[in-house]
């Protein structure tokens, strides 16, 4: 058989002539000497030793020469698509008031959170109608998963209440097999009773924003009252560490960055080690320039080529105070919701959105929940559910397609008026700094002389995926 090498491999130096090959088709590695490289590189594939040559082609990194690798993707993603829609798991992200109690400069939702309105247990048990309408004989297994969001969800914490009770009863009923629940909330309305919640249902994490030490925080996570929101929040994760009990619960801190405050982060990781957070789970969330709402900030923001530099600093200054970061690159058939069949984000009105960036734009609204639990479609539902990367040109030439999968549709929207285009999330400007700060962690004999044989393949496995990625 004839074999070539992989397009979707992407190659960086480490010590004594030894090279990474990463192939972000099958999310695997290959260390190889000088020699191997060459010999790939020239396509004299006959001439690798035969143990390279099979542990390149398992890695991906040698195909065989009449593979099309676009339709193998195009293949993994329908299949993906298929057992989604004939295994039903339902994501509702439920937005459960536009209301905030802040007054963020920098706010994604701009006007549309002065929206209002709330998820009332009338309108939850609608939408409870319409989840149990996808459960039919043959979807035994048929599982939940809600997202409270805002606005400040918190604001409702009536109706995330009555949610999580009623998702409980259909449990145990045996109307769902199982439900999670998650919340991505600014942190300051936090108490006992939304704790004992935390412990008495499913209620697997929660994300919580800063935006740096609290001088620079205060200025920009703002109350409605014109106050400051750091020690609130600072009260609030002490409460949530101390009292929550489940070892299935995750508190996920979202540190937003840009020029004013990157080079302080360190000093704020100090101050929440200092008093006992090390150990959470931290994301540092890219305030980007192509928001709307932002536009008297913009000399203050990241380009993509600043993040190689910045975010690796960043890694660094968390993990060795030891907070977790999670920086490999993965594998996405699917980038997001926004293309999932059974993921809705849900307003006060029950109109439907197909993600939390387009939530209150009219043209992008996909659908709305009928009375009686039905679902009437708008045609914007096709184009959003329709999306398909493997056939935009950009992407289809794309090294970075089976771990970007086209990117976000809202950030198309902004690059190229139309969410059927690419938009590039930051993986192709981190990914090689990623991957090594993963690697020297996971696997340090890699980077040490003469520790490690030159042809070993290390596979990843996919992990499960937090939602860790929303502006909150």
């Amino acid at each position: 058989m004839m074999y070539t090498q992989s397009k979707y491999n992407l190659v960086f130096p480490i010590k004594d002539n030894r090279y990474i090959i990463y192939n972000t088709l099958k999310n695997s590695i290959v260390v190889a000497d000088e020699e191997a490289i060459t010999l790939i590189k020239e396509n004299r594939i006959n001439e690798l030793p035969q143990e390279f040559l099979e542990m390149a082609l398992n890695a991906g990194v040698l195909i065989p020469a009449d593979l099309d690798e676009l339709q193998f993707i195009r293949t993994q993603r329908k299949t993906s698509l298929y057992l989604s829609g004939s295994h039903p798991h339902i994501g509702l992200t439920l937005l459960m008031t536009y209301s905030c109690n802040l007054r963020c400069p920098y706010c994604y939702e701009g006007e549309r959170k002065n929206l209002g309105g709330i998820l009332t247990p009338e309108k939850i048990e609608t939408i409870l109608k319409f989840v149990l309408s996808h459960k039919t004989e043959k979807t035994p297994e048929f599982s939940v998963h809600v997202s409270f969001y805002g606005g400040e969800p918190l604001l409702n914490w009536h109706g995330c209440k009555y949610t999580l009770q009623r998702l409980d009863a259909l449990n145990n009923e045996g109307n769902i097999t199982k439900y999670f629940a998650s919340f991505t909330t600014n942190g300051t309305l936090i108490n006992r009773e939304v704790i004992e919640y935390i412990n008495n249902y499913n209620i697997t994490s929660m994300q919580i924003t800063l935006d740096g030490p609290k001088d620079i925080h205060d200025k920009k996570r703002i109350s409605a009252s014109g106050g400051g929101t750091f020690d609130k929040i600072i009260e609030n994760m002490l409460l949530l560490k101390e009292n929550v009990k489940k070892k299935t619960f995750y508190l996920n801190l979202r540190i937003n960055i840009d020029k004013t405050n990157y080079q302080r982060i360190p000093e704020l990781l100090d101050y929440l080690k200092d008093i006992g957070l090390s150990g959470i789970n931290i994301s540092f969330g890219i305030v980007r320039g192509n928001i709307p709402f932002s536009c008297n900030f913009h000399n203050t923001l990241f380009v993509g080529s600043d993040l190689s530099k910045v975010l690796p600093m960043l890694w660094e200054a968390a993990t060795e105070r030891g907070f977790k970061v999670q920086t490999r690159p993965n594998i996405r058939h699917i980038y997001c919701m926004y293309e999932k069949l059974h993921s809705y984000l849900i307003d006060p009105n029950l109109n439907v959105y197909p993600c939390w960036e387009m939530a209150g734009i009219e043209k992008y609204r996909i659908g709305k929940i009928l009375d009686n639990g039905k679902f009437k479609a708008n045609p914007f539902y096709y184009t959003a559910k329709g999306r398909d990367p493997t056939v935009f040109k950009e992407c289809r030439d794309c090294v970075f397609l089976p771990i970007c999968m086209g990117g976000c549709a809202m950030e198309s929207i902004r690059r190229n008026g139309d969410p059927n285009g690419p938009g590039c999330d930051i993986s192709r400007y981190i990914w090689k700094q990623g991957l090594e700060f993963y690697l020297k962690r996971k696997y340090p004999q890699l980077f040490k002389n003469g520790s490690l044989s030159s042809t070993i393949m290390l596979d990843f496995k996919i992990p499960k995926r937090r939602n860790n990625n929303a502006q909150g």
